[in-house]
């Protein structure tokens, strides 16, 4: 395990995404979501990606500073097409888009797709939701992926894991961050307990033949997610497809890659934000005072933990598994850069 101060590591991705030809502003945005999900303790979803993402720069499957394809642009909302370019900086700028347009008609919209084969995966959701509550307004960003999760009932993939995330401003507190996938485990996560040989829990996917497996690695040869919650997240899953899918990026049937849609909601255009911060303070304060079960030390309301993970790491450091840190070392080496006078 290798344990690395976020602003070192930063640095490092920073410099490793410039080397291979990313404009330096477009760099400091995919290496600062990057980082601070790592820092929530959201690891699958983290720096470990970002071998991935260098490798797929050099294919063509991303193009740095593409520009965004503006196909429709109203008053309250718009839509564009990724162009191929990293899918968090389009992402960052679909939801200031979307906060600007709820500044002057109390909501916003943006959806975004690419139609051309590449790599426009925006990382974990909760990032731009949270964007809009730190700005005091309500974000909800859904997304639309190509199958990877059965039917509640089916046996093979057919269905997005069509994460959603929503997160709402407070006053004393941080704003409450909600983010999940429709399916029972995200796939990063099983990437991760993949690399780890851990097992997981019957009950979250299929393998290839459509029967239940504990063998992560067996999703990656064919098997298929689970949705969670039986019917109900299935529900979800399809709703979320018809919701952002079918806005234009396409459905489970059509969609090669991703489809988003990042929203934002005044709470001003309906009540004093002072009022609904403090409303939202008082629901926080009311469920952490529920007694708590036998064995159970705290409740703790979406995103909690993860905000107190982030305040350990920045104060302890990130760490990494080592499989991680070897491929991002490696990755780095490759691109001429002198990792130990980085991270030292």
């Amino acid at each position: 395990m290798k344990l690395i101060h976020a602003e070192k590591l930063k640095e490092l991705c920073i410099q490793m995404f410039m080397s291979a030809g990313t404009p330096q502003e477009e760099a400091e945005i995919v290496v600062d979501n990057l980082v601070r999900t790592s820092l929530r303790g959201v690891d699958s979803h983290g720096v470990r990606a970002i071998p991935r993402y260098i490798n797929n720069v050099k294919e063509g499957k991303i193009v740095p500073d593409a520009p965004i394809i503006v196909i429709k642009d109203a008053s309250t909302t718009a839509m564009w097409d990724n162009n191929r370019g990293f899918g968090f900086v389009t992402g960052k700028k679909a939801m200031e888009t979307a906060m600007r347009k709820a500044d002057t008609y109390g909501i916003g919209a943006v959806g975004t797709y690419n139609p051309k084969e590449g790599d426009d995966h925006i990382g974990a959701l909760y990032y731009y939701a949270e964007m809009a509550a730190l700005k005091g307004k309500i974000g909800i960003v859904t997304c639309s992926c190509h199958p990877g999760m059965a039917a509640w009932g089916g046996a093979s993939r057919v269905l997005g894991v069509n994460p959603i995330a929503i997160a709402v401003p407070a006053g004393k507190h941080p704003p409450i961050v909600w983010d999940i996938a429709t399916s029972q485990v995200a796939v990063g996560h099983l990437s991760v307990m993949a690399m780890r040989g851990e097992p997981i829990p019957e009950g979250w996917i299929l393998d290839k033949e459509g029967q239940p497996t504990t063998n992560p690695k067996d999703f990656f040869e064919g098997g298929a997610l689970l949705p969670f919650g039986t019917y109900k997240g299935y529900g979800l899953a399809i709703i979320i497809d018809a919701l952002t899918g079918g806005l234009g990026a396409g459905c489970s049937f059509d969609n090669k890659r991703y489809g988003h849609l990042f929203m934002a909601i005044d709470p001003s255009g309906f009540t004093p934000l002072q009022d609904y911060t403090s409303r939202v303070d008082r629901l926080i304060d009311y469920i952490k005072a529920s007694p708590t079960r036998t064995g159970v030390k705290e409740v703790f309301v979406p995103g909690e933990i993860e905000h107190r993970t982030m305040e350990t790491r920045i104060k302890e450091g990130i760490p990494l598994d080592d499989p991680d840190w070897e491929a991002l070392s490696k990755t780095a080496t490759e691109l001429g850069l002198d990792v130990e006078k980085i991270v030292e």
